[in-house]
């Protein structure tokens, strides 16, 4: 008997040993920042820290997620938004001032979602959950905008020369292709807003046609020159306004308007 109660000690010893795990947690805030467009992300924590003193952890992968519903516990059923991967934590060792700037993928349907940042470890058969952070206040995200013009913006004319200068900060896309060539062209309306129209109320100033973008470029520091066409005199709103060739013709992707309306004597 006396035997019998040993290997049964042993072999409770054993299994303790084996399923001890060593988690990961977060610690302190864990901010998130989306950038211009909702093209990137900056996401991450004060600390992540090993819960266990002894044991090191799995690979450690972080999440950042957008949910229908907040996540609770379980299996995770939502779009991931951005991530990252960082190497296993000895045990008792931590990570400090984590932040990463990730591009960032949008849900295919424009709605509200709820973000919930997850850290992760992967263990036989792959990645758990060891840790989540729950954001308050729902947001309302849908699929990235091809195009996106960043401001600041200006324009200036020299009429005696004929000629209208446009500027702006940044040209970006998010193709995973080559775009069509673009059209960057100054307008003016008689009402606040733009649509694709033109005549009427609406005033093209004048355009350059620039060559496509590759997948990943952008312009940026734009400047460029063209033939000015006065409008009418009037109190107008100015646009500038990019257009894309679909291959039959410039179709308006992204525009920028002026805070206050210019008169034309």
């Amino acid at each position: 008997m006396r035997h019998l109660f040993c290997l049964m000690v042993a072999g409770l010893g054993l299994a303790l040993t084996t399923s001890a795990h060593a988690a990961p947690k977060l610690s302190g805030s864990a901010p998130y920042q989306f950038g211009a467009g909702n093209a990137t992300v900056s996401l991450g924590c004060d600390a992540i820290t090993n819960s266990s003193a002894e044991n090191a952890t799995g690979t450690i992968q972080v999440q950042l997620w957008a949910l229908k519903q907040k996540y609770v516990s379980g299996r995770i059923s939502g779009h991931v938004i951005a991530g990252f991967k960082l190497e296993g934590l000895a045990g008792g060792r931590r990570y400090n001032g984590i932040k990463k700037t990730l591009n960032a993928s949008m849900p295919a349907n424009r709605g509200s979602y709820f973000l919930c940042l997850t850290v992760s470890e992967f263990r036989s058969g792959g990645y758990v959950i060891t840790d989540f952070r729950n954001y308050t206040n729902a947001v309302t995200l849908g699929p990235l905008k091809t195009f996106t013009l960043l401001g600041p913006w200006s324009w200036q004319t020299n009429p005696e020369g004929g000629t209208i200068s446009m500027k702006v900060k940044k040209i970006s896309h998010t193709r995973a292709s080559n775009t069509g060539s673009l059209k960057l062209s100054v307008w003016a309306t008689t009402k606040p807003g733009f649509s694709n129209k033109a005549g009427g109320t609406y005033f093209e100033l004048g355009s350059v046609v620039k060559k496509a973008l590759a997948a990943g470029y952008t312009y940026t520091d734009v400047e460029n020159t063209a033939k000015y066409k006065r409008p009418p005199s009037g109190t107008y709103y100015l646009w500038l306004v990019l257009l894309e060739f679909n291959g039959k013709e410039y179709v308006t992707m992204a525009t920028l308007g002026s805070e206050k309306p210019y008169t034309f004597k």
